[in-house]
């Protein structure tokens, strides 16, 4: 490895683990290349002309608008009325509000496709309703992030339409790879939860004085929400929308839904909606553009190459070396967030392992799962934070309460990652592989 590509990944690596906003680290150690390789300088325009090419893909569009349609959905008053479902479904076991929380994560991935959006969308319901019925707060808080990580593996998922576009894979072919995973994750939770409900001695929860009717108006209330995925995944399957253009779709849908069917959502409301949503899309934008910089500056100095020099040395298996990356990736998300790992990193490894005859769409899940479970990684997991924010709960507390948590997702990771069957067999069943 050159010493200028040392220097700029050294670089980046001091940058972050400073605290320094990834958007500054990215870009400034993608600039800094440009004066510690000799002759670049004179080629500074490839920064700014890489920067904008990067932005401009059009599957990037949808991004953003599922950021839309997500916070129109959470808005309208969904989260209450997913939370009864859930109710209505798992309620009566033991344990039953745990259950809740872990079923309406479920299905609010299909609204938010986002696990820090779930988390602060559900997690201040779930928690209060939770340490109401006798749970402790600790606990209440750790499941509430351990089940917010399913969201952006369950269709539609934002990190999956983000690796579709780095490595020109399928995004219908992610999405269907996606769904078991994301549902094992949740299985796995609820394992846990069978076990912890009955040595703490947590009770059932149903809705009291239930009715054929009543149980009929809460499904009714959570139909829009649940439909949304539907529409959404099963026009791309059928071919009659793009990610893109299901991502439009998506926002008219929930549009719909907040003014005309439950009516609250407001012009007002929405303005506020569109500016954080502009917001956040501006920052994943920007560390698109930068990342895009990046990854040219690797493939300029033949990193690709290098590695795969470097596995054809060692004689590495693929099982090898799918383990060391699943260490990688979750390492690297104790400070490096979901989205600027899979920038930085998809575009590196997925042809190396192509190379090796390791499906993409497979990687593709494997990717995703690493870098969502790495958002609860203790000590400094993103969603361990925002968990505790929203909680109060100190994050020490959560911690030692999420580990229960975290080795049930590291057991479905192990098996989606050594069982390809398990993410591969929808998307066969239905054409796109």
């Amino acid at each position: 490895m050159d010493h200028p590509l040392l220097i700029i990944i050294g670089l980046l690596l001091l940058l972050m683990f400073l605290g320094s906003p990834v958007i500054f680290a990215i870009g400034f150690a993608g600039l800094a290349y440009f004066f510690v390789k000799p002759g670049m300088t004179a080629m500074l325009d490839i920064y700014a002309h890489k920067f904008f090419t990067g932005m401009d893909v059009f599957i990037w569009l949808s991004i953003p608008l599922f950021i839309v349609a997500g916070e129109i959905m959470s808005a309208v008053g969904m989260t209450d009325r997913l939370v009864n479902l859930s109710r209505l479904m798992v309620g009566r076991l033991r344990g039953g509000l745990a259950y809740v929380n872990v079923v309406g994560s479920m299905m609010f991935s299909g609204v938010s496709g986002s696990a820090l959006a779930d988390i602060s969308a559900l997690g201040p319901v779930e928690i209060e309703m939770m340490e109401k019925d006798g749970y402790r707060k600790d606990f209440s808080a750790a499941l509430t992030v351990s089940s917010a990580i399913q969201g952006p593996i369950i269709p539609p998922s934002i990190p999956l339409i983000i690796f579709s576009a780095l490595t020109n894979t399928s995004v219908a072919a992610l999405f269907l790879a996606g769904a078991v995973p994301g549902l094992m994750l949740g299985l796995g939770q609820m394992a846990v939860v069978f076990v912890l409900a009955r040595k703490h001695g947590y009770n059932a929860n149903p809705i009291r004085n239930l009715t054929f009717a009543k149980a009929l108006g809460i499904f009714y209330n959570a139909f829009f929400a649940i439909f949304m995925p539907l529409i959404i995944i099963g026009g791309i399957i059928s071919g009659i929308f793009t990610a893109t253009e299901a991502a439009s779709v998506a926002v008219i849908y929930a549009m719909l839904v907040g003014f005309c069917a439950y009516r609250t959502l407001t012009l007002k409301k929405l303005w506020e909606i569109l500016d954080r949503s502009a917001r956040t899309s501006a920052s994943v934008y920007l560390i698109v553009g930068f990342a895009t910089i990046i990854s040219w500056i690797l493939a300029n100095e033949r990193l690709p190459v290098q590695l795969q020099e470097l596995v054809t040395h060692y004689d590495l298996a693929p099982w090898a070396l799918l383990l060391a990356l699943n260490l990688f990736f979750l390492i690297n998300g104790l400070w490096i967030g979901d989205s600027v790992q899979l920038l930085l990193f998809a575009p590196l490894f997925t042809p190396l392992l192509a190379s090796m005859g390791v499906d993409p769409v497979h990687f593709g899940v494997i990717m995703v799962m690493n870098v969502m479970i790495g958002l609860m990684t203790p000590p400094y997991g993103l969603a361990l934070y925002l968990g505790s924010s929203i909680s109060g709960v100190s994050l020490a507390a959560i911690v030692r309460a999420s580990i229960p948590f975290l080795l049930s997702n590291l057991v479905v990771l192990l098996l989606v990652t050594y069982v390809p069957a398990i993410s591969l067999t929808l998307p066969k069943l239905f054409g796109f592989h």
